[in-house]
């Protein structure tokens, strides 16, 4: 099974590119640990993830979930090790004028130290 781990934020624009970008990945199976960095929530009453959770069961991906208290980057990264994800998604923001990809810092972060391919997913 090809697996993804995934952090989606409480007010993540990006949450559903980042869904279709994981559902649409070429395989018959396909998990995903979508990880937020707030451990005293609900994580289904999270619109935004409940709408990535019924998105990807409903594309045939397996998902759990995971609330963590570090920070973003740090549980992505520590839950991709400990998982032995085959793929981290992270969202994209935006282009710059001159064509650059502009990110969060997280998402740099993330990029700059795992090992593991990163998947950017850009605007829906």
């Amino acid at each position: 099974m090809y697996h993804v781990v995934m952090g989606i934020a409480t007010d993540d624009a990006q949450a559903r590119a980042k869904a279709k970008a994981v559902s649409d990945l070429p395989g018959e199976s396909i998990s995903a640990t979508i990880v937020h960095a707030d451990d005293d929530v609900d994580l289904l009453s999270i619109p935004s993830i409940s709408d990535v959770h019924d998105y990807l069961i409903d594309h045939g991906v397996d998902v759990s979930l995971l609330a963590t208290d570090r920070t973003p980057a740090n549980a992505i990264l520590d839950t991709a090790e400990r998982e032995d994800a085959d793929l981290i998604c992270i969202g994209g923001r935006h282009r710059s004028p001159a064509g650059k990809m502009q990110m969060r810092i997280g998402a740099e972060a993330i990029i700059l130290n795992t090992n593991r391919p990163v998947l950017i997913a850009g605007r829906e």
